[in-house]
């Protein structure tokens, strides 16, 4: 909607440490640039936050509704522009969540969200990418996802949803333009083949680096289904593999098959993602394939690359993400906001450099749920400061 009308949009992910006068400052600077304010997992916030902060937006309503040129929030009179908009999404029932006060729900109006029509979004993005055939790709996109969704083992790091779908049809373009470039320009009844042969390899890309062992054969089936005599693409790179050898042997590791594949593997994910999660039971190389490929990538490119190494749950989550003084309003950074804001201020030339972050530890909704926005399209990090 605000692409559509123009609008800045500003993505917040709440979080319990959001307090009324962290709220207050949020609309106060909405309020003045006119601009939308998406809150995003609104019900984290405490109910009597809730219900103060319904107040807030009350006035702002007020102001709007009676068109005043200024209001009163957070005993400040500011200018109010007419462009401001107060959105906020949220997942009723989960663990966590706050209900929200019957006065809070009266300002909102309630939109549902439905299942959406994935053979019609994956037929667009392919277009989009110059997928001349993506009429026909999209239903056998689609379909495959939804086949391994509902054959495969289910492993609480498995997803075949509309995320993992647009991150495969997204790269589907640049893997046909990279093809073309070694191959030349494809005409014809080639094309058709060439571009399925870009989008099996994009898929075997996508889903093989998170298949457990018991489940490559069910993906093999499926393939076979949707693509007839279609074999699974192993990951090929022979100048990393090289590379990814040599660092091995310098290290005392292993080099068998399995191990470089999946360093390989977790080079095409990297390529994809700017989030990765590594699972896996202790002391299966997790570890070693990161250190490894980051090693092997330095040595393929010559770009420096920096490893921050953190265990979020040997510290509260104020001391990773940083708190802010309620009483001087004095931001301090926790461990992972200083990394950041280390490469952002780019002193030694950081920038240049390659920065990987590794939370290395158990999963926790208590840390993680502040890398929600990181993680997403957003790519923003949102602190109560």
């Amino acid at each position: 909607l605000g692409a559509a009308l123009g609008r800045f949009v500003l993505v917040m992910n709440c979080d319990e440490t959001f307090d009324f006068g962290a709220m207050g400052r949020l609309f106060c600077g909405l309020c003045q640039v006119g601009a939308f304010g998406c809150f995003d997992e609104f019900n984290r916030l405490e109910e009597r936050i809730l219900s103060a902060v319904s107040q807030q937006i009350l006035a702002i309503q007020r102001g709007l509704l009676d068109r005043q040129p200024r209001i009163e929030l957070v005993g400040r009179s500011i200018r109010l522009h007419e462009n401001v908009g107060i959105f906020v999404t949220m997942n009723p029932g989960y663990a966590g969540r706050s209900n929200l006060p019957d006065n809070l729900k009266n300002l909102f109006r309630s939109v549902a969200m439905v299942v959406p029509d994935r053979n019609l979004i994956a037929q667009v993005m392919l277009y989009s990418q110059g997928i001349v055939h993506a009429e026909a790709l999209s239903c056998k996109i689609v379909d495959l996802f939804q086949m391994c969704e509902a054959r495969m083992s289910k492993q609480t790091h498995y997803d075949f949803g509309l995320r993992a779908l647009k991150t495969l049809l997204v790269s589907a373009g640049g893997l046909k333009r990279l093809a073309q470039e070694a191959s030349g320009r494809v005409v014809g009844e080639n094309l058709a083949r060439f571009e399925t042969d870009v989008l099996i390899k994009g898929t075997c890309n996508n889903i093989l680096p998170k298949l457990i062992k018991q489940d490559l054969a069910v993906f093999s089936d499926v393939l076979n289904e949707i693509f007839p005599n279609s074999e699974i693409i192993k990951m090929e790179d022979q100048n990393l593999r090289s590379n990814i050898v040599e660092i091995c042997q310098k290290h005392d590791y292993v080099p068998n098959e399995s191990f470089v594949q999946k360093v390989l593997q977790l080079h095409e994910v990297i390529l994809m993602r700017h989030g990765i999660m590594c699972v896996g039971p202790v002391g299966c190389a997790k570890s070693a394939a990161i250190r490894t490929l980051l090693e092997a990538m330095e040595k393929a490119d010559g770009r420096k690359g920096n490893l921050y190494i953190i265990d979020p749950k040997a510290m509260e989550k104020e001391a990773l993400y940083g708190s802010l003084d309620g009483t001087t309003m004095e931001w301090t950074d926790g461990v992972f906001t200083s990394i950041l804001r280390t490469v952002l201020d780019n002193q030694r030339g950081e920038l240049d450099k390659r920065h990987w972050v590794v939370f290395d530890g158990d999963v926790d909704p208590e840390w993680a749920e502040n890398l929600n926005s990181v993680l997403d399209d957003n790519k923003l990090l949102t602190l109560p400061s």
